[in-house]
């Protein structure tokens, strides 16, 4: 039942803001670790993580921390400025990832669209046609036109016209499909690629196939970029995807979990491409604020803790665990897959049902693909509190599957 507190909130938003989100009935106004609150002061365990934005918790105590003591010294200063914490979150990326140069921004898809000018503008430098970029069959790299034509998902264009030229769509994990491209195509500067499609279904990137596909496009000097925007921040249980696959790409772009919560995103690219940008090619007027860096900063120094990606490891063993023994029960679940606490549940049937289930219950997951559930939870999350929410889970599958 709707509460008088909640009947005004929809009814204000219905009022003043673009309807463009189809909003589940409620509102959180406070976080705390693996739990929300909302506008009744109703708590709910957070399996879903604001779509993995949140990957150290609500209201982290070291990150919050260092986002007041910045709020209190300087908020902004515009690039035209040096700027200490760009360059001290940007120095821990290097040490995480490989060496190279860090660009930030404010969200993912401005990661993407600054990454696809960057490899255009370095293919450019190599040949006068050299600007097309491969990306994959059900893809998402974001909603800007650039990265959502790079996105290949058709119900992303549809209603917008023209997308921006210069995108070839290829099946993925289809290595024949790439190699008859790149030998039929000379003027391809790129490919781009995510190692778990997040909004594709938690689908995951073969090993040799990616291993193939790095071979090609070194052999041939195409730039290869992974979007990490949903996979970084320790999302798979390493600080970023590509580490399980024995390749380093030229590119990687970051957001969601980087700062905690707070708006960010990035491109760290190996330095003889940072090169091609140079000043006045790129710039952004938010992108790197002192308050947004220095959470990113304090997230990634998160990271260095052995300890951290110990949790991860424990509680994806049991979700995992708990997953394959529903499946195995319950014919409604068609498949378990993920890496890490990056995890897909594909059902036979569509899935908001039991998201909205699960909310009336306490419980926050989410549905992609239709019938995807994807589960989230923070990072830091105590496995304790996950067993609490996988028992909720688990009776509304045991009720749909009795259904």
């Amino acid at each position: 039942m709707t509460s008088k507190k909640l009947e005004k909130i929809i009814r204000d938003d219905g009022e003043f803001l673009f309807q463009n989100y189809g909003r589940l009935p409620v509102c959180f106004v406070r976080g705390k670790g693996a739990y929300l609150y909302d506008q009744d002061g109703k708590r709910y365990i957070d399996l879903f993580c604001g779509i993995a934005v949140t990957n150290f918790g609500h209201m982290h105590q070291a990150i919050t921390k260092r986002m007041r003591q910045q709020i209190d010294s300087i908020v902004h200063s515009s690039n035209w400025f040096y700027n200490q914490e760009q360059i001290q979150a940007a120095k821990v990326l290097s040490e995480l990832t490989f060496p190279g140069k860090t660009l930030f921004v404010n969200s993912g898809a401005e990661a993407n669209e600054a990454a696809i000018k960057l490899v255009r503008r370095y293919g450019l430098t190599l040949s006068r046609n050299r600007y097309k970029i491969i990306s994959f069959n059900e893809s998402f790299h974001g909603r800007t036109f650039g990265s959502m034509s790079a996105t290949a998902q058709k119900k992303i264009h549809d209603g917008f016209g023209p997308i921006v030229p210069g995108f070839i769509h290829l099946p993925f994990n289809d290595i024949n499909a790439v190699r008859r491209e790149i030998k039929r195509n000379r003027d391809i500067a790129g490919v781009f690629i995510e190692l778990v499609q997040g909004e594709g279904g938690i689908r995951l990137t073969d090993r040799d196939y990616l291993k193939e596909l790095f071979s090609l496009c070194n052999k041939n000097h195409i730039v290869t970029v992974i979007d990490e925007v949903q996979t970084g921040m320790g999302r798979t249980g390493r600080p970023f995807a590509y580490q399980y696959y024995g390749v380093i790409p030229d590119v990687i772009t970051l957001a969601k979990g980087l700062a905690g919560g707070l708006p960010i995103g990035a491109v760290h690219a190996k330095s003889y491409l940072a090169e091609v940008f140079d000043k006045g090619r790129h710039g952004s007027t938010f992108g790197g604020n002192h308050v947004s860096c220095a959470a990113a900063a304090a997230a990634l120094g998160e990271m260095k803790k052995k300890s951290f990606f110990a949790n991860i490891q424990s509680v994806s063993d049991y979700i995992f665990a708990e997953l394959s023994r529903l499946k195995e029960k319950y014919p409604i679940i068609r498949e378990v897959r993920g890496m890490g606490l990056h995890i897909g549940v594909e059902l036979t049937k569509p899935g908001l049902d039991i998201v909205k289930k699960a909310l009336t219950r306490g419980l926050i997951i989410n549905c992609t693909s239709e019938n995807v559930i994807r589960i989230m939870p923070p990072l830091t999350i105590p496995l304790s509190v996950v067993k609490e929410g996988m028992k909720v889970f688990t009776r509304i599958i045991e009720e749909e599957g009795d259904a």
